[in-house]
């Protein structure tokens, strides 16, 4: 939970220049909801991660073939 700005029952942080702003809500419970959006977060990132780096070896893939030729 690293560099929240905790008000009250809602939490800030600002991600890649947007502002994050994370309620309770129903469950009260602050510390969860933000570790839910953090895990969310994590996993989005893995995702893209893993599709660049297909997209990057598609590439590099076909400057090999077009080498060989």
């Amino acid at each position: 939970m690293y560099g929240w700005v905790i008000l009250g029952d809602a939490a800030t942080k600002r991600v890649n220049g947007q502002e994050i702003v994370i309620t309770a809500g129903r469950s009260g419970d602050l510390g969860a909801a933000i570790r839910a959006w953090e895990d969310n977060e994590h996993h989005r990132m893995v995702y893209e991660l893993g599709n660049l780096g297909r997209l990057v070896n598609d590439a590099l893939d076909r400057l090999r073939q077009a080498g060989d030729t």
